[in-house]
């Protein structure tokens, strides 16, 4: 099995430190994402919740909820960041350990016909 070789025997810490900052980068703008729809959520409760006061807290909670944890994803990233070059991991990793595919466009300009 694939999913389990990360933490046999020959794995080292070096390897388990990639993968995770592979997985932390990956979620990484799917939670920043969730975090403004949260926020823009919240923003539009309130802007269209005019005159009810119960939607109006409710649209300023999902607002501040939303700041909170863009502050808290900046800052945990920020930290992660800090500490992978201070460990020199950065960009030093000279496999991907997720699955990843690239694709290569080969555009021939010369072969396009104009019509």
């Amino acid at each position: 099995m694939q999913a389990f070789s990360l933490f046999q025997a020959g794995s080292t810490f070096q390897t388990v430190i990639y993968y995770i900052l592979d997985i932390i980068s990956i979620l990484t703008p799917i939670l920043f994402t969730l975090a403004f729809l949260v926020f823009f959520w919240g923003l539009s409760k309130f802007i269209l919740s005019s005159g009810n006061a119960a939607e109006i807290t409710k649209g300023k909670s999902y607002m501040f909820w939303g700041i909170l944890a863009l502050f808290i994803l900046i800052s945990v990233r920020s930290i992660i960041t800090l500490v992978s070059d201070d460990l020199e991991l950065g960009n030093s990793t000279e496999f991907p350990l997720l699955p990843t595919e690239q694709v290569s466009v080969n555009l021939d300009l010369d072969s396009v016909r104009e019509y």
